[in-house]
């Protein structure tokens, strides 16, 4: 049974990318069962299962007569975890990567703002965890983006809002490919690009994320909120400098 299951996930995942990264055009139809039965070497119970999956998710539909037609992207569920992955993993996924950015913009430094609002003694002792983790980390790129990701969930926790963790929880996998590219990008930084005050590309990323800790934890909800958009809006200045390159 967890072998089935397996099988599943991993067709409906190699399937997924090829619609994600446009292999697979809105409009085009699948390939047939046996055909695809064939490509992945399983079983056609396996690829109905896959196909399956995927209507669920938006990215196809069955129409009688001709087959199971690719869905156009606004029709795609796009905090499903699974097509968020899938949209993280694909290589055409640039415009979604500053799109994730202006959603991060927005939703960021409200948070941040709560919790200024919100956070316990508990909350603030668990972001000052993650933010000496940060410290520890910032020589290491995937490191960094676990760490990164923990430490924006420490102030999505202390929030005190479900709804916002929810948001969260869904979007982890991409908000984690895109903090690899971020702390890239930081890394690509010479002394000349640092921005006053700050004295390195390291001291500078630290530094921003260190500002929104302590407003949160002075409890200064207009001070968080402008921490967190500062920091939002640099990170959004560094793509759009780093794609005119």
């Amino acid at each position: 049974m967890v072998l089935h299951y397996s099988l599943r996930e991993q067709v409906l995942h190699a399937i997924g990318i090829r619609i994600i990264s446009g292999e697979l055009q809105p409009g085009d139809v699948l390939p047939k069962e046996d055909t695809l039965s064939k490509e992945y070497g399983v079983s056609r119970t396996v690829i109905r299962e896959a196909v399956k999956g995927l209507a669920a998710r938006g990215l196809v539909e069955s129409r009688p007569k001709v087959g199971t037609i690719i869905k156009p992207r606004s029709d795609w569920q796009m905090l499903d975890p699974a097509v968020l992955e899938w949209v993280a993993a694909s290589e055409q996924n640039g415009e979604f990567m500053y799109h994730l950015a202006e959603v991060r913009q927005a939703i960021e430094p409200a948070t941040a703002e709560l919790a200024a609002r919100n956070a316990t003694p508990e909350d603030v002792a668990r972001m000052r965890e993650a933010y000496a983790h940060l410290e520890q980390v910032i020589e290491n790129q995937d490191a960094w983006a676990v760490a990164d990701l923990e430490y924006h969930e420490s102030i999505v926790a202390a929030a005190h809002n479900e709804f916002l963790a929810y948001i969260i929880r869904a979007l982890r996998k991409p908000l984690q490919s895109k903090r690899r590219i971020n702390i890239a990008l930081v890394d690509l930084l010479d002394e000349s690009m640092v921005a006053e005050p700050y004295t390195s590309p390291h001291d500078e990323v630290l530094s921003r994320h260190r500002e929104v800790l302590d407003a949160i934890e002075a409890g200064d909800e207009l001070g968080a909120r402008e921490a967190s958009n500062r920091l939002q809006e640099r990170v959004t200045s560094l793509m759009e400098a780093q794609s005119e390159s």
